[in-house]
């Protein structure tokens, strides 16, 4: 809950070297949008995200941004969307709300592949 109610990294940045890739969940209108700073050894230098939805999906994205921080694009890209909910996230939901969770590590997943 305190991600929900204080989430963490949210806002965004602009320029040319920000990655930024967004998607929303059509079921339920939730919308989320990832920015990444990477540095020049491929390092995630900083995170910020902005985004509509859920408790589940803005806890899930303040969640994720701290996990992402520090950490290579490789590292990131080799790891599977199970993997990053399991350590990036580290919650679970029941299945009606799945989607609601998996929202951030789907637009994650969306931006490393472009």
């Amino acid at each position: 809950m305190d991600h929900y109610e204080h989430p963490r990294n949210q806002g965004e940045f602009e320029g040319s070297d920000i990655l930024s890739e967004r998607d929303s969940n059509a079921s339920c209108g939730d919308m989320v949008q990832f920015y990444l700073k990477i540095g020049k050894s491929k390092t995630i230098e900083d995170v910020k995200w902005k985004g509509i939805g859920c408790a589940i999906t803005t806890a899930s994205a303040s969640k994720l941004s701290e996990y992402l921080l520090g950490r290579t694009l490789q590292e990131i890209k080799n790891m599977s969307e199970e993997e990053l909910v399991q350590k990036g996230i580290g919650f679970e939901v029941n299945p009606g709300r799945i989607k609601c969770l998996t929202l951030p590590v789907k637009v994650l997943k969306k931006l490393l592949e472009s």
